[in-house]
């Protein structure tokens, strides 16, 4: 008997990490009904194929929640793309913030090195309360993903900010807050709220670089989908008929005027022509086509006509899998 099979796309939020990615994909593999997974940490979108009698994505979702992170069920890209802002904004507040404080109390912990730094800025217990808010407000989220990683007794990147920056705070608090315990002959110990506030600035501004970045390349690839045309000329019988690209199948004659966008992925099967392809390939002068020749859908005809016959269509062609 032949397995059914059904494809889901989640959006998954929360990740923090390869490791993230890898954990849920883990998981979602050992679920009751799951075919296969694949969990894309850049995308952050997990490809799931599953047994419809077994499963159901509801359940998948229940899985990937159970591990700590978030599914968002209905997410335009407006919607996408102001949540990213608003995320982007929130952390690029919590890195100011955090770099502001990180900053006095650096210079405050080496005297020795600035000393022209206000004295009362050099008190231990000054530190403490400057680095207190960078430990456990800038740095929430690296604790939020140590206690959903410890939880599920897995580790992450999360798990080595939190475990090593609270080991510097914590270490210095006692320092600072009981010195003799520490310092019976009166020579006052090493602290590390520096380095406990570095670690955590320096790896939220890679998070910063990094959702840039992110943003910038989705915004950049929905642009780029955004060239294919709406409908397609199809050969039905003898006829030429308009129809919608979705409904375009593989073995379709599809006819192409010229200044027309090529709708679906072909090979010629009549005509000759020069098509612009330079959104594709960056090549700046149109590729000469002939019967025979290979078309990519969303590139443009130029200057004859075309008839070819589709070959890639929907989520097969070249520019989808982009």
């Amino acid at each position: 008997m032949k397995e059914k099979k059904e494809k889901a796309a989640i959006k998954v939020t929360g990740m923090h990490c390869a490791s993230c990615a890898l954990n849920i994909e883990k998981s979602l593999k050992k679920t009751k009904g799951v075919l296969s997974a694949n969990v894309n940490y850049g995308s952050e979108k997990a490809y799931v194929d599953y047994d419809p009698s077994q499963t159901n994505v509801e359940e998948i979702h229940d899985v990937i929640k159970s591990r700590g992170y978030g599914v968002e069920l209905e997410n335009t890209g407006d919607r996408e793309k102001q949540a990213r802002d608003k995320e982007l904004k929130r952390l690029k507040t919590k890195f100011a913030v955090g770099a502001i404080l990180t900053s006095v109390v650096f210079l405050g912990a080496f005297p020795e090195w600035f000393p022209w730094f206000p004295s009362f800025l050099q008190n231990p217990l000054v530190l403490l309360v400057l680095i207190t808010p960078v430990q456990f407000w800038v740095g929430s989220q690296f604790y939020s993903g140590f206690f959903s990683a410890l939880k599920n007794r897995t580790a992450d990147m999360n798990t080595l900010i939190a475990v090593g920056t609270s080991a510097a705070y914590f270490y210095s608090a006692a320092v600072a807050l009981f010195p003799a315990v520490f310092v019976p002959e009166g020579a006052m110990p090493s602290l590390y709220f520096d380095t406990a506030g570095a670690i955590i600035v320096l790896i939220l501004l890679g998070r910063i670089f990094e959702m840039t970045a992110k943003g910038r390349t989705s915004e950049a690839i929905k642009k780029l989908m955004g060239l294919r045309p709406k409908k397609a000329r199809v050969l039905r019988g003898s006829k030429e008929m308009d129809i919608e690209i979705d409904d375009v199948k593989a073995g379709d004659i599809v006819v192409v005027r010229p200044g027309e966008k090529i709708p679906v992925d072909g090979v010629v099967v009549y005509g000759h022509s020069t098509v612009d392809e330079s959104m594709l390939t960056g090549e700046s002068m149109p590729v000469e086509k002939i019967k025979g020749s290979q078309v990519i859908g969303a590139t443009i005809n130029k200057n004859g006509m075309l008839r070819f016959k589709a070959t890639k269509v929907g989520k097969d062609t070249v520019l989808s899998q982009i």
